[in-house]
């Protein structure tokens, strides 16, 4: 699942511009390091059809994994879910990417994402009712955005009632997540923990705990919620990414690279972690690393805003 903790609350009102700029961020902080590799279909089984919506779907998932491609993952989705309307996953992958392209979208389409974010999850939920992440998602958008935008914590709390019925500890980690956003934070810590108890082996708490003393500055306590994280979930790039940001607030920037070395380690598609790191080694003043970086990255990903970035930063750290 990619929409686990990241942006949206605002688009009519400047207060909701802000909100929704959060909820995009919420929800991208997983987004680019954990997009999903495209769903297996049994591609011969397919109808020509559906062969050509699957593989629009495939270069939208694969432009997803760059923010500064939003753009192109957003038209290659939406092509996708024109060509099949009822595929859960097409709607549920758009969603993300309006919610990714949201940092580059103008002022003028910006009132025009949150809605059609709502839009697809809803309907990704309503064409797989039983996958959780589908549901996940969508309490975190009725948690997070303002009423004006279809935001509700009644709906929020019965997709995290439907999220229970069919996986106890996820729905009680769902639970926990709109208490946090209805400003209960007593209640989500009880909620956690009670999670971690159910299940010492399991990850996801570990990790949505992290990231709720992480948006509450408790940079000590997340980093220790982060490091659980590496210890139940060693083999996950995602599990050092996030340990890594949290390094990052805490200003231990050494410890960061590490991490987000380690996630490209594990996982050497997420290009954005590269860029990263290049501008990690760059504020330190290591202007070698910061430059082998950036060219790094470019050998990467040759296009796009960040690759054009990315030039400037090799001219500049060349001179």
């Amino acid at each position: 699942m990619s929409f686990t903790n990241t942006t949206l609350k605002q688009i009519l009102l400047p207060a909701a511009l802000l909100v929704l700029i959060s909820l995009a961020d919420t929800f991208a902080q997983g987004l680019f390091q954990r997009v999903p590799s495209p769903r297996r279909y049994q591609h011969e089984m397919l109808s020509n059809g559906a062969r050509i919506a699957d593989g629009y779907y495939r270069l939208g998932v694969e432009n997803l994994r760059d923010p500064s491609n939003s753009n192109r993952a957003v038209e290659h989705l939406e092509r996708a879910v024109e060509l099949d309307e009822s595929n859960a996953e097409y709607h549920y992958m758009l969603a993300e990417a309006y919610l990714a392209n949201y940092q580059f979208a103008g002022i003028v389409r910006m009132p025009f994402i949150a809605p059609k974010v709502k839009n697809h999850l809803e309907l990704a939920v309503k064409y797989s009712p039983r996958t959780v992440e589908y549901r996940e998602a969508l309490a975190q958008y009725y948690a997070m955005a303002p009423a004006i935008l279809g935001g509700s914590y009644q709906r929020a709390y019965e997709q995290a009632g439907e999220i229970a019925k069919l996986d106890p500890y996820l729905g009680l980690l769902a639970h926990a997540g709109v208490y946090a956003e209805e400003g209960e934070g007593e209640k989500a810590l009880t909620a956690y923990r009670k999670a971690m108890r159910m299940r010492p082996e399991a990850w996801q708490a570990y990790q949505r705990l992290g990231a709720h003393y992480l948006s509450l500055q408790e940079i000590d306590r997340a980093i220790e919620m982060f490091r659980r994280y590496v210890d139940a979930a060693p083999e996950h790039a995602e599990s050092y990414h996030h340990l890594g940001r949290a390094y990052q607030q805490k200003r231990m920037y050494n410890e960061a690279i590490a991490a987000f070395q380690k996630a490209l380690d594990k996982d050497p598609s997420i290009t954005p972690l590269v860029f990263r790191i290049a501008q990690l080694y760059e504020f330190q003043g290591n202007v070698r690393q910061a430059r082998d970086y950036y060219q790094r990255y470019l050998s990467m990903v040759p296009s796009g805003r960040a690759a054009d970035d990315a030039r400037i930063k090799v001219k500049e750290l060349t001179r």
